[in-house]
This record gives structure tokens, C-alpha cells and sequence, in this order.
């Protein structure tokens, strides 16, 4: 690794799927929801006043139309 001696020329894009139990979506579920000593958001570092709905800064963007009901499948 060259360390970006001249600087970072471009950025490669990933993408995660989480998925949240029974259309139960909410911080609560959320695999990235840290709860040491404050409920924070590992994504934004939000911290959550109430975790049993979706923080303001949530950066994820929710399909309602897909379902995954064959946890047999699952990738966890």
C-alpha cells in the first residue's frame, strides 16, 4: 500500500443488506446499533434518543417490496 502519497485519485462504492425481523424496522434491530454506554448509530455516530424507531441521520434506504421469508437461505 502506497499510503495516497499524491492523494486519493477516486473512491470504490459497497453496499450492505441488512435485514430486520418481520418488517420490524427500527435502531433496536439494527446490527449496526452500538450500546456500550450511549445507543449510537456505528454508521452516522448518531446517538439515539429513542433506538425503537429510525434515526434522523439513517442512511439506509428501505425496499418495501422485498421480503426474505426462507431464513433456511439466510446469509448471517
Amino acid at each position: 500500500m502506497n499510503g495516497f502519497r499524491s492523494g486519493v485519485k477516486y473512491y470504490t462504492k459497497a453496499t450492505l443488506e441488512v435485514f430486520f425481523p418481520e418488517n420490524k424496522i427500527c435502531c433496536d434491530y439494527c446490527p449496526l446499533l452500538e450500546t456500550y454506554a450511549r445507543k449510537q448509530c456505528r454508521r452516522t455516530g448518531e446517538y439515539l434518543v429513542d433506538s425503537r424507531t429510525i434515526g434522523y441521520d439513517c442512511p439506509l434506504r428501505f425496499d418495501d417490496t422485498e421480503r426474505n421469508e426462507d431464513l433456511s437461505e439466510s446469509r448471517f
